[in-house]
């Protein structure tokens, strides 16, 4: 019994030493009424068309876009981080010409495709000026007027021959496929509804042939090729434009060097436009 007794006086003198013990003071109390604060290192306004950019650092390196649209009345702000990055696979669809020479046949558009299939990186910086990066393959084809002009590759360079052969040509054409990386900056507006832009591509040849189809004198079709480069230049290089209304996107492609090898055929600079549709996460 007295060890119970001598047990519970302790935990009373114990308890009583614990209440009248304070709680230690942090060392530097913040006051209630401070409110949370960013600072701001840098700051960057700009107006166009009625519409202002407020781009501002913190201090931690980050840039916020404040984005201010005045409707009348109504006025929208929204706000993001500076830069965005997106990926995904975008092609090129449309059709190939080159100036008309007195050296070179003419060609014909329909059947002259021009196909590209690209990985392609979209970088925004804010909501009207993104840079578009791709990287992919090519495949150019020009395809003949003439239907009976045959090409031929020979040691002295090209030549556009009319078929004489047992028969009547159908097709004839020349292709050529490129490795190509293309960077293209765009402006666009507000809403994303129109888009401008302007870039470079440069690309390199991994192939090439003619190819000639006729109906002999019996009606059977028979196929021609030449699987060669068919002097076509190794590297190209060029401008590239792009206008996108909606969610139609236009491409226009000019080479800047000419398609064959100098000395060995026409000196004429490939051109290719038609739609351009993008895949992006």
């Amino acid at each position: 019994m007295k060890t119970f007794l001598s047990l519970c006086m302790l935990l009373l003198i114990s308890v009583s030493a614990l209440a009248q013990t304070e709680p230690e003071k942090p060392k530097n109390p913040k006051k209630p009424s401070e409110p949370d604060t960013v600072i701001y290192t840098k700051d960057k306004v700009i107006k166009v068309f009625g519409d202002t950019w407020s781009y501002t650092q913190t201090e931690d390196g980050k840039w916020v876009l404040d984005f201010e649209e005045g409707d009348g009345n109504e006025v929208k702000i929204k706000s993001r981080n500076r830069n965005s990055f997106r990926g995904g696979i975008a092609t090129d669809l449309g059709i190939n010409i080159w100036p008309q020479d007195s050296e070179a046949p003419q060609v014909k558009p329909w059947g002259s495709w021009n196909f590209a299939l690209n990985l392609i990186g979209t970088q925004s910086f804010g909501r009207n000026f993104e840079i578009k990066t791709t990287a992919g393959v090519s495949w150019y084809n020009f395809k003949f007027e003439d239907k009976n002009t045959i090409t031929v590759k020979t040691p002295d360079g090209l030549e556009f021959q009319e078929f004489d052969g047992d028969g009547i040509g159908t097709k004839s054409k020349i292709s050529a496929s490129f490795v190509n990386i293309t960077m293209v900056p765009t402006i666009k507006t507000s809403n994303q509804k129109l888009r401008l832009g302007v870039g470079a591509y440069a690309g390199y040849r991994i192939g090439g042939r003619g190819k000639f189809v006729y109906d002999d004198n019996d009606g059977n079709k028979q196929k021609l090729y030449e699987k060669s480069n068919m002097y076509v230049e190794d590297f190209r290089y060029g401008v590239r434009g792009e206008v996108g209304v909606g969610s139609i996107n236009f491409y226009i492609n000019y080479d800047l060097n000419n398609l064959f090898q100098e000395n060995l055929g026409p000196q004429v600079q490939a051109i290719s436009f038609g739609i351009t549709s993008n895949d992006l996460d």
